[in-house]
């Protein structure tokens, strides 16, 4: 296979979508589709040129290398602590004003603090238990069990956060609630630290996929945090139901949203699939490879955690000689295991492909 020549008709392929203005684009549905279109596609050919001049770069989150390590360190560290900073001042004012809203956004701050702790020491110790009898898979779905620990926790506090609201709503007893601008200023620089941290991580994401979910975390909290400060001011001026009312608003968008983590949490433990454009690369690495590979019968990727699994059925000529089966095969093997975010990868060669693949027929 001659690389420069596939490349160059990959680099050949791509299409300038329509140049037109974009409110021609919305008045068009066809011409919005045609752009659309020649712009995912453009896409997904410069995905797989830049697989092919660097297969082990081939997970890195918005295809650009990870050149801000220290960055990374830094705003993740940073992250850390700054929650803690953020759930002390949060216990303040929510001890101050007594204020649901400001108590439900004090749940979160002190379960995000323990957790983003607790992952921490779990990351690194998974990173640590390579014990082949007792962790002979590793131990990276300690992160995901850790995930779904911290999850339950947080949302069991506003469930009960919740039942408080409610009670205050129906109570025959109301009255404003009590109003420290000390409490505020408080609540005010914990909002501020977190937009801070949103700034930070969404200048450093496209370098980490930790850094991006970082991101995404301290961006919802500042609309929660701003929302929740709002309503405790409102409900000690304005009127006595705004407060719970708000914080019965917050926890139900609380649980919705970790209901969601949850959810891909257990997935990724149950072995989901990945998505088909990764199938589609490992496909195009598997290809470019090695000549003497004729055909790719089957590719299965999967989760096996945050980490995924890699299985590929390739179809090699019957006269080559096991020496030469062997090492294209481990080294295809090799290859796959140093792209980011395979944990391993699994080769299996034939020499023809009229028969399902063995490790199919056991499942």
């Amino acid at each position: 296979m001659d690389s420069d020549i596939e490349l160059e008709r990959l680099r050949g392929a791509l299409v300038s979508p329509p140049g037109t203005a974009a409110w021609t684009q919305q008045l068009h549905r066809r011409i919005r589709r045609a752009h659309t279109y020649h712009t995912t596609q453009n896409s997904h050919i410069n995905r797989l040129i830049q697989v092919a001049e660097d297969p082990t770069a081939a997970r890195l989150l918005d295809d650009e290398p990870d050149t801000s390590a220290f960055h990374v360190k830094a705003a993740i560290y940073v992250s850390i602590y700054g929650t803690i900073l953020v759930a002390a001042l949060q216990i303040y004012a929510a001890a101050a004003t007594r204020s649901l809203s400001l108590f439900v956004t004090m749940a979160e701050s002190c379960c995000e603090a323990v957790s983003n702790i607790g992952l921490d020491y779990l990351h690194k110790k998974s990173k640590r238990l390579n014990d082949s009898t007792r962790w002979p898979a590793g131990a990276g779905r300690l992160c995901n069990a850790g995930n779904i620990c911290f999850a339950f926790a947080l949302m069991a506090v506003s469930l009960v956060l919740v039942v408080e609201s409610i009670r205050s709503l129906v109570s025959s007893e109301h009255e404003l609630g009590k109003f420290e601008v000390a409490a505020i200023v408080a609540a005010a620089c914990g909002f501020g630290i977190k937009l801070f941290l949103a700034v930070y991580c969404f200048i450093f994401r496209r370098h980490s996929s930790q850094l991006q979910m970082l991101w995404e975390d301290n961006r919802n909290d500042c609309f929660e945090y701003g929302f929740a400060i709002f309503t405790s001011a409102a409900g000690a001026k304005l009127k006595w139901w705004v407060d719970p009312a708000g914080a019965m608003l917050i926890a139900i968008v609380i649980i919705v949203t970790w209901i969601g983590t949850i959810r891909s949490e257990f997935l990724e433990l149950c072995g989901v699939g990945a998505c088909p454009s990764l199938v589609q690369e490992i496909v195009f690495i598997t290809l470019r490879h090695s000549d003497l590979i004729l055909k790719v019968d089957s590719v299965h990727a999967y989760h096996w955690g945050e980490d995924l699994f890699v299985e590929v059925d390739i179809v090699m000529a019957p006269e080559l000689t096991l020496r030469e089966v062997h090492d294209i095969a481990q080294e295809l093997q090799d290859k796959l295991e140093t792209v980011e975010g395979f944990a391993r990868a699994f080769v299996h060669v034939d020499y023809e492909t009229s028969h399902m693949p063995e490790h199919r027929k056991t499942r």
